[in-house]
């Protein structure tokens, strides 16, 4: 003896049962689409944005290491460059139009160390915003890919006078 399912609801037709349904599903779907939102979004908005980088770079500026970087920028122009290109990446209203990041950075001296502290120092500005852990990774996980445009890389010197993958070899002799 098999037990086949009840009907959904007693009393009505089997096609009937089933348009009631896909009617109260339909009627779901669109409150589930509304609640997707940007990662700019969830960020909380340009307001948010703005505040992490401007904190982001007075403890930056504040740090005897890092400020030297700094030295010859212009602030407000490097703040609203950072808010407009994180703006863009956590796919905000903003349009980046900024230069290359390997062109922003060249000859600026940036190791990986400082491009660490940079990234800790703004897991504590959006802390202090509030922003939540998994939308601080998201937004780090779009900014990873720039550490090689950002950082300069230094040569590795060679073990035993043999070059090894990470050294530099002179242009003259590739």
């Amino acid at each position: 003896m098999s037990v086949l399912p009840r009907p959904l609801f007693k009393g009505l037709k089997r096609g009937a049962s089933f348009v009631l349904a896909s009617g109260l599903l339909l009627i779901q779907i669109p409150a589930f689409a509304g609640e997707r939102t940007t990662l700019y979004d969830d960020f909380g908005g340009y307001a948010v944005l703005s505040a992490v980088i401007s904190d982001m770079l007075a403890r930056s500026l504040a740090d005897p290491e890092m400020a030297p970087i700094f030295a010859n920028s212009d602030m407000d122009r490097l703040q609203s460059m950072l808010v407009l290109h994180m703006c863009h990446l956590a796919d905000g209203p903003c349009v980046y139009d900024g230069q290359h990041m390997r062109r922003a950075h060249d000859g600026l001296g940036i190791e990986t160390r400082h491009f660490n502290r940079l990234v800790e120092y703004m897991q504590d500005a959006m802390d202090e915003q509030g922003v939540a852990f998994r939308t601080q990774n998201r937004l780090l996980a779009r900014l990873a890919p720039f550490h090689n445009d950002v950082t300069e890389r230094s040569a590795v010197p060679p073990r035993n006078g043999k070059p090894n993958s990470h050294s530099r070899a002179p242009v003259g002799n590739r």
